[in-house]
């Protein structure tokens, strides 16, 4: 049903003119939506159902100058209200996908302390010593966002493609990943935001202007007075653990495609089912890890176009 045919049939239920069929719509409308319908904020509450609430008020007005108003009037008033505020904010929360936020949370560091923050999507923060960031207790359940004011901190994402992870910086500054590990230093104090990334991919943006698309290995400065950025390759990353845990291989060849940005390919639709559980380090190369895991499996590979695409095979 529609906002204004829902708004029709309120309007019939206060003057009385809503069939024996209607009423019963209205009544099964309280029942589900009055108690479980989660209460919007109070200013979208009062812009969503303003109009509706002063409908309610004159049809009030106008019941008081007939009769007097018997407690029943009341009961029912006031459960029209309820449906009001309820219908027309799930009606408007469809139609925009507008979700109610959540808590902010904000987490610092003192001089010579270091912190490590797991947000709940699984992703980790640590915390470089004079760091703060602020961050939901629940992400939204179609975008996940968290803010550095200021310092240093270290990211290693959860991957998630239906759900981008986003990092807001000073300077206007958007860092949007799926699921990779990365450093970013941002000190009010210094000239240049820094964005240096271990594993994966990373898209920097200023404002809507895209900087750069960074790989394993390579930082991006940026200088906060010229607004310039100068792309390099370095070798002093942080490396970050890689752990299969009973994973098949389609999956662990997916995960390194993305953390290194890589092709792999699987010769044989049998092998994509095998299971495999170890650790790796993000320092170690993906021919290093390969050897390994087909080692296991009794497998071979072969590596192709500079070390970039690789076929696994029996």
């Amino acid at each position: 049903m529609s906002e204004e045919k829902a708004k029709q049939l309120l309007e019939k239920y206060l003057d009385g003119a809503a069939s024996s069929e209607e009423c019963d719509q209205v009544t099964d409308w309280y029942n589900a939506l009055g108690t479980n319908q989660e209460a919007p904020a109070g200013k979208q509450k009062a812009a969503i159902s303003e109009e509706m609430f002063q409908k309610l008020r004159l049809a009030i007005n106008h019941q008081e100058t007939r009769k007097p108003f018997l407690l029943e009037h009341w009961i029912n008033i006031a459960a029209a209200i309820a449906i009001v505020v309820s219908v027309t904010f799930w009606l408007w929360q469809q139609h925009t996908g507008h979700e109610i936020p959540n808590t902010q949370i904000t987490a610092s560091t003192q001089a010579g302390e270091r912190k490590k923050i797991i947000l709940s999507d699984g992703s980790e923060i640590t915390l470089a010593p004079l760091a703060k960031i602020t961050y939901p207790e629940k992400f939204l359940k179609n975008s996940r966002k968290v803010s550095i004011i200021e310092g240093e901190a270290f990211f290693s994402i959860a991957h998630d493609e239906k759900r981008p992870f986003q990092v807001k910086l000073p300077q206007h500054l958007n860092v949007s990943v799926l699921g990779t590990s990365f450093l970013i230093r941002a000190y009010h104090a210094r000239k240049e935001v820094e964005v240096i990334v271990s594993t994966g991919k990373v898209a920097i943006k200023n404002e809507d202007k895209l900087l750069g698309t960074l790989t394993r290995n390579q930082k991006l400065s940026f200088n906060k007075t010229s607004g310039k950025s100068i792309l390099n390759t370095v070798r002093d990353v942080r490396p970050v653990e890689i752990n299969f845990n009973g994973t098949t291989l389609m999956q662990v060849v997916r995960r390194m495609e993305y953390l290194y940005h890589i092709k792999i390919q699987l010769h044989q639709t049998s092998l994509v089912n095998l299971k495999t559980t170890a650790t790796f380090n993000s320092a170690q190369r993906p021919e290093e890890i390969l050897d390994i895991i087909c080692t296991l499996h009794h497998l071979k590979f072969s590596s192709h176009q500079n070390h970039q695409t690789f076929k696994i095979y029996q």
